[in-house]
């Protein structure tokens, strides 16, 4: 089965997971922001990004791209400085996605990297004001205690996924 990957990273932590995936598939990656995607080779299409203020960042880019994905098996991976297990992160990918288009897309929330000293000052500032108007200890505590939960071994429910529809295609 031919497949693709196409991610958008902001600090780093999608990319890492893109290369990794493409390494374990052989799929080839693109950059979502510079890269002309060749949609019309793929019958499956791995999408990856971060959670941006709770929100999976390329939201509106799926939307406006899933003709082009409709017919295809697509997978959606995103990464967080939140831990998947207890944060909302399901919650945030559902916020910014249609249901029906959502039941069409298999989701894998990841660890990614946070580190408040290396944001965007954008960034930095979003998070100020959220600690304050959330009044969250959790935000505040996050803000001064850096996050690395990247690692090669969390895509192995994807790539087992991967596999699968490759196996019953």
């Amino acid at each position: 089965m031919s497949g693709i990957i196409i991610y958008r990273s902001s600090y780093g932590s999608t990319k890492q997971y893109a290369d990794w995936l493409s390494e374990a598939t052989g799929f080839p990656v693109y950059d979502q922001k510079t890269a002309a995607i060749p949609w019309d080779e793929a019958e499956l299409i791995v999408l990856g990004c971060p959670i941006v203020a709770n929100k999976a960042f390329l939201s509106a880019w799926i939307q406006k791209q899933w003709d082009r994905m409709r017919d295809k098996r697509v997978f959606l991976f995103t990464t967080s400085g939140a831990d998947p297990a207890t944060a909302p992160v399901d919650q945030w990918i559902a916020a910014g996605l249609p249901a029906d288009l959502l039941s069409q897309i298999q989701c894998f929330p990841l660890p990614g990297r946070f580190e408040f000293d290396k944001l965007n000052g954008v960034h930095k500032l979003m998070l100020r004001i959220g600690a304050v108007v959330l009044r969250s200890d959790d935000i505040k505590h996050q803000m001064s205690h850096p996050v690395d939960g990247v690692s090669r071994d969390r895509l192995a429910p994807l790539i087992a996924a991967i596999q699968t529809e490759a196996t019953t295609a």
